[in-house]
C-alpha cells in the first residue's frame, strides 16, 4: 500500500506537479497519525476487522464463515436476495438496515450497534456548531435553549397554522 495516493485526489495532483520534499512527506504522515489518534479518541474500542461490523458495512463482500453461527443462515438468505442486493446499491446504509428489518431481524440487529455512534457524534457536533452561531456577541443571552431546540430540530414549523 506504500505509495498508493489514489483516495487522496489532491495530493496525486500535488505530487504530479511539484517535487515532493522530505518535509512534505513528514507533514502529512504527522497530519494522518494525529487524524488516526482523533478517530480512536471519538470511538474507543472499535475494531475495524470485527466480521460484524464489516457485515454492516458491506453485507455482500462478508465471507460467511467469519459471521457469528447464530445469524449465518439468515445472513445467507439477505446476500443471496437480488432484492436486497438492488436496495443496497440505492439505499443509504442506515436506510438499508432499517428496510430490512422486518425480512431480515436477527441479522438487522446489528446494524444500530455499528452505525449509532457515528450518527450520535455527529449530532453532538452539528448541536455544539448551532450553539456557536447562536452565542455570538450579537446574540449574547443566556439562556439558549429555546433558539437551540428550533436550530437543530427537523421539523418544519407550521406557521399557518400557529398564525391562525
Amino acid at each position: 500500500m506504500e505509495g498508493n495516493t489514489c483516495s487522496f485526489h489532491r495530493l496525486t495532483d500535488v505530487l504530479c506537479n511539484e517535487p515532493f520534499s522530505a518535509q512534505l512527506q513528514k507533514d502529512i504522515m504527522e497530519h494522518l497519525d494525529c487524524l488516526g489518534r482523533e478517530f480512536t479518541k471519538y470511538f474507543p474500542g472499535i475494531n475495524t476487522e470485527d466480521p460484524l461490523i464489516a457485515m454492516v458495512r458491506n453485507p455482500f463482500k462478508c465471507v460467511v464463515e467469519t459471521i457469528p453461527e447464530d445469524i449465518q443462515e439468515e445472513f445467507l438468505e439477505l446476500v443471496h436476495d437480488s432484492f436486497s442486493k438492488d436496495e443496497f446499491r440505492i439505499l443509504s446504509l442506515s436506510d438499508f438496515w432499517a428496510k430490512m428489518y422486518l425480512a431480515y431481524p436477527i441479522v438487522s440487529k446489528q446494524a444500530p450497534k455499528t452505525i449509532v455512534p457515528f450518527s450520535s457524534t455527529y449530532l453532538c457536533e452539528s448541536g455544539f456548531s448551532s450553539l456557536l452561531t447562536i452565542k455570538t456577541k450579537a446574540r449574547n443571552k443566556l439562556e439558549v435553549e429555546d433558539d437551540l431546540r428550533c436550530s437543530i430540530s427537523f421539523t418544519e414549523p407550521d406557521n399557518h397554522r400557529s398564525c391562525a
